[in-house]
C-alpha cells in the first residue's frame, strides 16, 4: 500500500475526505479501497478499511459564478495557476480492522489521519470473512483486481435475489456465469426460467425442456382460459362449464389424441350442452352471449400449449438428478407462461409445505411479467405465488432470483414481492430508476453512489448489496465469463 493522502475537515464516524497529495489524482480512481490510521502513524486509535467515491476537484480562484483575476486571465487563452486546487474523495468506511475480521467504526475519523491506496497484494477483502469458519466468494472480482475475490455469506442464499439493470447490462450473463455457480457449489440444484428462450436456453444444450411439452395443474389450466377468454365473459355458468369440463383434462387431451382441434371442438360442444341444459330462459340466454365472445376470442391454437405430457414432478425428479434445467417459455402467449409458473410454483409450496428442504435456486427472467407493479388477471395470482414461495422458502431452502430491467414503477417488480429480496445486484439503471421512490437511487445514493454513476455503468459491472454481502456498503463487482 502507499500514502496517497490525510482525513480533512468535517469528519464523522461514518464519512470522511480524504485531501489527496499533489498528482496523486491522476492515478487514483473511485471504487478503490483504502486503509486509514485513524489518528495517525504513530498511535493510530483504530485502522479503517474505505472505499473512495465522491471525488472532488476544488479551486477557489476559478469560480464559474463570480469575477476574478484568474477567470478573466482564462477567458483569453491563458492557463490559471493551479497552486491552490485541492482534490478529494469521499472515504465510505467498510469496517475496523480487528482480531475477528471487520467491525463496525464508532470512532470519530481524525482530520489528519494518513490514508493508503490498498494495492493488489494487500486484498482487503478476505479480512470482510476473516471470522467465518469456511468463507466464500463469487467467482466476480473487483475491477483492476482480479485477485480480490468477491466474498459471499451463502447461508443467506435462501433470503433470495434480485437483480436489477437495463437491457444490455449484463443480467443473465451475472446470472449464467456467476450465481448459477454459487448456487450449485453450495449444494442447490438451478432451474432457470427463460421467458423468450433465447438468454439461457441456448447454453444449457441437453439441459433444456419446452414450455409446450410441460403439464400443467388444472387450477393453472382454469386460470389460463379465464384469463385468455376475458373472465369467461362475466358469466357464471360460462365459468362452471368450463371448470366440469377442465376436471380430468388430461384424459380429454388423450381421448383426442393430442389434437388441438378436436379438443377445441369438444370443448364447444361440452360447454354449449352445459348451457342448453339451464333451466331459466333468461340465464340461458345471458350464457348463450357469453359463449359467442368467448369462442370468438378463444381459439384451438390457445389449447395447445396446454396438452404437454410432461408432469411437473417429473421435471423436478429430473432437476434433483441433473442439477440444472432450462425451461424455454418461448413459442407460447404470456397466458400460457405463467399458468405454467402457477403449476409450478404450487407443487414446489406443497412439497416445502409438507416439511421438505428443496435446496432448489429459482432464476425467474423478465420477473415484471409474473409480478409487475399493478398486477391483472392471471398476474394478480402468480403475484402471489411468488410472495408465497418467497415467506416459506426461506426456511426450506428455496432461493427465488428475480431478474428484471427496473426496480420501481412500470419496469419494476410489485413491491409486495420486492420486498422479500434481501440481496441485490444493481446494474446500468434505466432513466426511469435514476429517481423516485423506490429507485435504484433511493437504495444506493445513502452510500456515496449517484443516479448519474448507474447510468454510465459499463457492461458486466453490478453494485452488489444486501444480507449476502459482508461489507455494509455495497461494492462493485465485475466477471469473467466462462
Amino acid at each position: 500500500m502507499r500514502l496517497i493522502g490525510r482525513v480533512g475537515d468535517g469528519s464523522t464516524e461514518t464519512h470522511a475526505r480524504v485531501i489527496l497529495l499533489k498528482d496523486v489524482e491522476r492515478e487514483v480512481r473511485s471504487e478503490e479501497l483504502v486503509l486509514v490510521r485513524n489518528g495517525g502513524d504513530e498511535n493510530p486509535v483504530n485502522v479503517i478499511i474505505g472505499v473512495l467515491r465522491e471525488g472532488l476537484g476544488k479551486n477557489e480562484f476559478l469560480s464559474h459564478s463570480a469575477y476574478r483575476p484568474d477567470v478573466a486571465y482564462l477567458k483569453y487563452g491563458g492557463e490559471p495557476s493551479g497552486a491552490r486546487e485541492v482534490y478529494s474523495f469521499r472515504i465510505m468506511p467498510i469496517g475496523v480492522m480487528g482480531a475477528n475480521g471487520m467491525e463496525p467504526n464508532k470512532t470519530i475519523i481524525a482530520p489528519r489521519s494518513t490514508v493508503y491506496l490498498l494495492e493488489d497484494s494487500d486484498n482487503p477483502l478476505d479480512l470482510l470473512v476473516a471470522g467465518v469458519k469456511e468463507p466464500h466468494y463469487l467467482p466476480a472480482y473487483m475491477e483492476g483486481h482480479e485477485r480480490w475475490r468477491i466474498p459471499v455469506l451463502v447461508e443467506f442464499i435462501p433470503y433470495h435475489v434480485g437483480v436489477f439493470g437495463s437491457t444490455g447490462s449484463g443480467k443473465s450473463w451475472l446470472a449464467r456465469y456467476v450465481l448459477t455457480k454459487l448456487y450449485l457449489e453450495n449444494g442447490f440444484s438451478v432451474l432457470i426460467l427463460d421467458w423468450s428462450g433465447t438468454d439461457y436456453a441456448p447454453h444449457f444444450q441437453g439441459k433444456t425442456i419446452s414450455i409446450s411439452d410441460i403439464q400443467l395443474d388444472e387450477a393453472s389450466i382454469l386460470a389460463y382460459l379465464e384469463n385468455i377468454s376475458y373472465n369467461f365473459g362475466n358469466n357464471t355458468n360460462m365459468r362452471e362449464a368450463f371448470d366440469e369440463f377442465v376436471e380430468g383434462w388430461y384424459s380429454k387431451v388423450e381421448e383426442v389424441g393430442r389434437d388441438p382441434e378436436k379438443l377445441y371442438q369438444l370443448l364447444k360442444n361440452r360447454v354449449w350442452n352445459n348451457i342448453e341444459n339451464i333451466s331459466r330462459n333468461d340465464w340461458r340466454d345471458t350464457a348463450k352471449r357469453a359463449y359467442r365472445r368467448v369462442f370468438r376470442k378463444l381459439k384451438s391454437m390457445d389449447l395447445r400449449p396446454l396438452m404437454g405430457g410432461l408432469t411437473i414432478e417429473s421435471i423436478l425428479e429430473r432437476l434433483k438428478r441433473e442439477k440444472i434445467l432450462v425451461i424455454d417459455m418461448s413459442g407460447v402467449g404470456a397466458e400460457s407462461k405463467l399458468g405454467f409458473f402457477l403449476s409450478l410454483g404450487s407443487e414446489i409450496y406443497r412439497i416445502m409445505d409438507a416439511g421438505e428442504n428443496v435446496r432448489i435456486a429459482l432464476i425467474v427472467d423478465e420477473a415484471p411479467q409474473y409480478a409487475p407493479w399493478d398486477p391483472h388477471g392471471i398476474q394478480i395470482d402468480t403475484s402471489e405465488m411468488i410472495k408465497n414461495l418467497a415467506a416459506l422458502g426461506r426456511k426450506r431452502g428455496l432461493n427465488l432470483t428475480l431478474i428484471s430491467q427496473g426496480i420501481k414503477g412500470e419496469i419494476g417488480i410489485n413491491a409486495a414481492v420486492r420486498r422479500n429480496l434481501n440481496t441485490y445486484f444493481i446494474g446500468r439503471i434505466h432513466p426511469l430508476d435514476a429517481s423516485g421512490e423506490g429507485g435504484a437511487a433511493e437504495w444506493l445514493t445513502p452510500y456515496g453512489i449517484h443516479p448519474e454513476q448507474l447510468l454510465l455503468l459499463k457492461p458486466g459491472r453490478f453494485y452488489f448489496s444486501g444480507i449476502m454481502n459482508p461489507s455494509p456498503v455495497p461494492l462493485l463487482l465485475t466477471f469473467t465469463p466462462g
